[in-house]
Formats: C-alpha cells, structure tokens, sequence
C-alpha cells in the first residue's frame, strides 16, 4: 500500500493569500477477520473529496462526515466494487 502526498492551493479572487483546497488526507481502519469465511472490512475517512475539480460532485462529497468524524465503507472485494460502482471504464471504450 502507499500513497503520493499531494495538495493544491489557489489564490481566490479578492485575497492575496493562497488557500488549500483539496489533497489527500486519508485515514482507514481495517478489520482483518479471522480464518475461514470472515471478509476483510474497512472503513475510511477523506477530509473533502477525491477530485480535484470545483465542478465535479466529488470536490467535496466527504468534507461534511470529515466533520462529524463519520467512516465510509470500503470495498476490498471485486463483487462489492462493481455493486457500489457509480461507473465503470474499461480502456478502449
């Protein structure tokens, strides 16, 4: 596992600072299971959203249960992927 930090900043029109306005800050707790047929479980927290694009309804999407410390689930398994999928792509199409 890893990640590349990342964080965009900007000047907002009327300032002469720059702001932050999306990188990752990403937290996760994983429940391993046990032997046999337990699944792997994890929950997730993103301070504010997975794009980086003011217009996308990603921009921002997690900012409000950042703030109230609220976990998502994430899907480790290739069937709960594609069953909470909200697209998918596959190169060439």
């Amino acid at each position: 596992w890893g990640m590349l930090p990342s964080y965009s900043s900007r000047i907002f029109q009327g300032t002469q600072k720059r702001y932050g306005v999306n990188g990752n800050s990403f937290i996760c707790a994983v429940e391993f299971g046990r032997l046999g047929n337990h699944k792997i479980k994890a929950k997730a927290l993103l301070a504010g959203g997975q794009s980086g694009d003011e217009e996308s309804p990603h921009f921002f999407d997690q900012g409000k249960a950042y703030s109230k410390g609220l976990f998502r689930n994430v899907w480790f398994y290739k069937e709960d992927v594609l069953n909470h999928a909200e697209r998918t792509y596959h190169p060439g199409e």
